[in-house]
């Protein structure tokens, strides 16, 4: 009998550990998200908020109530415990509670039961043909992914990944490029080429994506697309490049890799774009790093600091190159972001605001750079989609 209480007790003893540890974590992600600049901790928290967040509260909401089953054997313990996992789960559960309502008060809508269990997704494109070469002899290929459920031509996405201009490849977010596929567009995915051994690609990467628009105007039909309705879309470096080479192709100034006059997409969709380069030179760290810098980045992809090149800078920021004729915006910030300061972001919309344009700034609550791409069916990852497709649809994109 007293063996059985003992093992009992130590058992009771290991649970209650555990669900400390839970009850800890969840407190402090929701703390790290509430209060801006708790160094490492916060840039980690607006990480996890956007990717594991429904799944912490569901956790927490679990500590919080073994942890009072546990009361009869562990008074003191258990309440600390309880409390600490009732507090934070709470807290979190109002963060993520507002990142919810923000993807529906722009749109969207997010299904929290996906979104306890994101998981990796891979789909495999219905074409990956070659559209060019780049200066170091490499191919250049488009990543299509056909229109499902169409009744007639389909709009047009044409993706330009990110990877602060130095990784990543078309293929990246297959998952959510089928996703828009399969709500009937014929989605494009840009490769492009990359920084690499000390070469700056600023003046590269810009006229390669302008030369794929140009040959998805060309090739759209055939694949049951709609050349008139193309949207330019992209994330971070990608973002960059969307809005660079829409913006100067509505003001007739975007050179194309391929020659030809580039076709002015109907509409610009982004997330975290560094549209602000002088800016996020000097502000922005690495992400849930901040007392790592930036820099090198930009001056890897610019070939110089803003001192040193300031007319690149200047060149392919956003503000400079807004134009009357420029197509409608949709711009994603997270609030949060480290790598890309929202500053620069809002400073791009309210600019072209001012000069008459259709731009939107929609503020992601609690989200850091990347936010949705860390999972499929994420809270982050659902909020991007949804909100993306309610804009697409209502311009009729």
């Amino acid at each position: 009998m007293r063996n059985s209480r003992r093992i009992s007790g130590v058992l009771a003893g290991v649970g209650l550990v555990l669900l400390g540890i839970v009850a800890l974590v969840v407190l402090l992600v929701a703390l790290g998200a509430i209060v801006p600049g708790l160094w490492r901790l916060s840039g980690y928290a607006t990480v996890l908020v956007t990717w594991q967040g429904p799944a912490l509260v569901l956790a927490g909401l679990v500590a919080t109530v073994l942890a009072v089953v546990l009361r009869r054997r562990a008074r003191r313990s258990a309440t600390v415990v309880a409390a600490i996992g009732g507090v934070g789960t709470v807290a979190l559960a109002v963060v993520v509670g507002l990142v919810v309502a923000a993807a529906v008060e722009a749109g969207g809508s997010v299904d929290l039961l996906r979104a306890v269990a994101p998981h990796g997704d891979l789909s495999i494109p219905d074409a990956h043909p070659q559209y060019g070469t780049g200066p170091d002899g490499r191919p250049l290929s488009v990543a299509v992914y056909d229109p499902r459920g169409a009744t007639g031509p389909a709009p047009v996405f044409v993706y330009v990944h990110g990877g602060g201009w130095s990784g990543g490849s078309e293929l990246d977010n297959s998952a959510d490029m089928r996703w828009f596929a399969d709500r009937g567009r014929l989605v494009v995915s840009v490769g492009y080429t990359l920084v690499a051994d000390g070469r700056p690609t600023w003046d590269v990467a810009g006229p390669q994506v302008a030369c794929a628009l140009t040959q998805v105007a060309q090739f759209a039909a055939a694949r049951g697309g709609d050349p008139s309705r193309i949207v330019l879309a992209g994330d971070s470096a990608g973002g960059q490049l969307a809005i660079s080479v829409a913006y100067h192709a509505a003001s007739g100034t975007q050179p194309s890799a391929c020659g030809g006059r580039v076709p002015v997409p109907r509409g610009v969709l982004v997330q975290y774009p560094a549209t602000d380069l002088v800016d996020a030179w000097e502000l922005g760290t690495g992400v849930g790093e901040p007392d790592v810098s930036a820099r090198p980045i930009g001056e890897a992809y610019l070939g110089g600091t803003p001192a040193q090149v300031p007319e690149r800078y200047a060149a392919l920021s956003g503000v400079p190159a807004i134009t009357p004729a420029a197509p409608p915006t949709l711009v994603l910030g997270p609030t949060d972001d480290e790598l890309v300061p929202p500053g620069g972001v809002a400073r791009f919309v309210d600019a072209a605001q001012g000069a008459g344009l259709d731009a939107t700034l929609v503020r992601v609550p609690f989200a850091n750079h990347a936010y949705d791409l860390l999972a499929y069916e994420s809270l982050g990852n659902q909020l991007r989609r949804s909100v993306s497709e309610r804009w697409l649809t209502d311009r009729g994109l």
